[in-house]
């Protein structure tokens, strides 16, 4: 807060006088010292009103240099004490003040430095006192507005009275959250082409980031602040919260949602009850859906990983309408999975796309699958387990293959495949551990090539009698016969459940 030294000259009780120039006049007073040194400079700050009787500047040379010193550290005029010193103020003072553009007022002998001291901290403490009182009305009015019901929207129409300008909040992917007016697209525009993070640019518009949980979640972006800077560090809070309530609302909507996608994965609730309950989400599951499956990195992200999947600070669209609206492509937590069921007309790619960036600021590892399109209850089933085989396939977004019977064993949760599979193969583990074989590559090859010897020699570049000497073993160690379809089969399954991601490899020739 500031005072100028045209109201200073106004006020007749201190009879000052401006020696130098008019222009001076409007200089701004940051606050009023008193000082007799040659040089205060290591003392001030800059915006200073320097009052002084002159003592030590006797000579034209100091009262030259005293000027030239205080010009250099900002100070904002000199009030010269006349009567004491100095009858009048010095003529070398006055001139190298106009020279440097520096105000020189003269203070007569009968006002006492003190009464300038006062008037200037009074102005400065009322004018203080107006700005906090505007700052706390501004408040008010932003939190009333966020209060009414009307959310983000209310919030921004107040902010745009406050400083003049288009106000809107964005998610760091660019999607409009909110918006005053609620047409601002040249600022829309604006703040989109600065990137995908809406990275500042210099002479563009005014961007606050806004976190929600310690996660950024949107920017706060204005053409210009105005009047209102003061105000926009309570806004971004106040935007925060209302994100944060948004998240809180949207993480209860993916749990609930969830316990339904779970119960129909694991087939524990017949067709009819599943789209009852997916209809209270806004889902008509006879229509075609696929799902869309994230999951945060090998281990699952963790103990707390359903939590931060469920908080996530995005929407898959923009939140138009009322702000607790469901969102037309449903969202939800199960277990370890973030999971999306996308209807057969919107396009899921841009989708998956966000999915893979908002998990990846959780955990670099983050992998994304698309199930396949298909109809009903048992058709986002098969989705879901299409989607789940393509996360095996590490970081990044992968699509899906079409389901088929083994696959589909080792989908489901409730069968210890992985566990079966183990103690079916580990008499061939433990052999090939102690004596450096490949007996289970060579089962793999050949139940690949389907049963051909000629096919494994050549995939293994060894000999047809070596491939039929390590079946013969394969046979003898694991008590099965591979003439037995159902024996092949039950091999088969186990080291897809075992080596789900195993190649045959080449090995030297024997």
């Amino acid at each position: 807060m500031s005072v100028t030294l045209r109201e200073l000259l106004r006020e007749e009780a201190l009879g000052l006088r401006l020696c130098t120039g008019p222009a001076g006049a409007e200089r701004v007073v940051r606050w009023v010292a008193v000082t007799e040194l040659a040089d205060p400079t290591p003392w001030m700050t800059g915006g200073e009103l320097l009052l002084t009787t002159g003592l030590r500047q006797r000579t034209a040379a100091a009262q030259t240099a005293f000027v030239q010193r205080v010009a250099a550290a900002g100070a904002s005029a000199v009030g010269f004490g006349t009567g004491l010193s100095h009858p009048t103020v010095p003529r070398a003072t006055v001139a190298e003040a106009g020279r440097l553009g520096l105000a020189v007022l003269e203070v007569p002998y009968e006002t006492p430095f003190i009464a300038v001291n006062r008037l200037v901290a009074e102005r400065i403490a009322a004018e203080d006192h107006s700005a906090q009182r505007r700052l706390v009305d501004q408040h008010d009015l932003l939190v009333q507005a966020l209060l009414g019901g009307e959310g983000l929207g209310a919030l921004l129409r107040v902010l745009r009275r406050a400083c003049g300008s288009e106000v809107a909040v964005l998610d760091r992917h660019g999607t409009v959250l909110a918006a005053a007016p609620e047409r601002s697209d040249a600022l829309i525009e604006e703040v989109r082409a600065a990137g995908p993070d809406l990275a500042e640019s210099p002479g563009g518009p005014v961007r606050l980031p806004v976190q929600v949980d310690g996660m950024l979640a949107a920017f706060l972006c204005l053409r210009s602040a105005g009047d209102a800077a003061d105000v926009l560090p309570y806004a971004v809070r106040l935007v925060g919260l209302e994100l944060a309530r948004r998240q809180a609302h949207l993480a209860g909507r993916r749990e609930l949602a969830g316990q339904v996608v779970e119960d129909i994965v694991r087939d524990v609730i017949a067709p009819a009850a599943a789209e009852r309950r997916l209809a209270a989400f806004g889902l008509a599951a006879k229509t075609a859906h696929r799902v869309v499956l994230g999951s945060l990195g090998p281990d699952g992200g963790g103990p707390a990983a359903d939590r931060r999947l469920a908080r996530l600070p995005w929407l898959t669209s923009p939140a138009s309408g009322h702000p607790d609206s469901p969102e037309p492509v449903l969202t939800a937590v199960v277990d370890r999975y973030l999971v999306a069921v996308v209807p057969q007309s919107a396009p899921v790619d841009p989708l998956a796309r966000r999915f893979g960036t908002a998990l990846s600021g959780l955990d670099t590892r983050a992998s994304v699958g698309i199930g396949g399109c298909y109809r009903g209850v048992d058709g986002l089933r098969w989705s879901w387990f299409e989607a789940q085989a393509a996360l095996t396939r590490g970081p990044g977004i992968h699509t899906g293959d079409p389901l088929n019977l083994p696959r589909l064993l080792l989908s489901s949760p409730d069968l210890p495949l992985k566990q079966l599979a183990t103690e079916v193969l580990r008499p061939l583990t433990r052999f090939d551990e102690a004596n450096q074989a490949d007996l289970v590559t060579t089962l793999h090859a050949y139940l690949a090539a389907d049963c051909s010897v000629q096919a494994v020699a050549d995939r293994l570049y060894v000999h047809r009698n070596t491939v039929r000497y390590r079946l013969d073993r394969i046979e003898r160690l694991t008590g099965r016969s591979l003439q037995s379809m159902q024996d092949r089969f039950q091999l088969w399954l186990a080291l897809l459940a075992a080596f789900p991601d195993r190649e045959p490899a080449n090995s030297r020739p024997d």
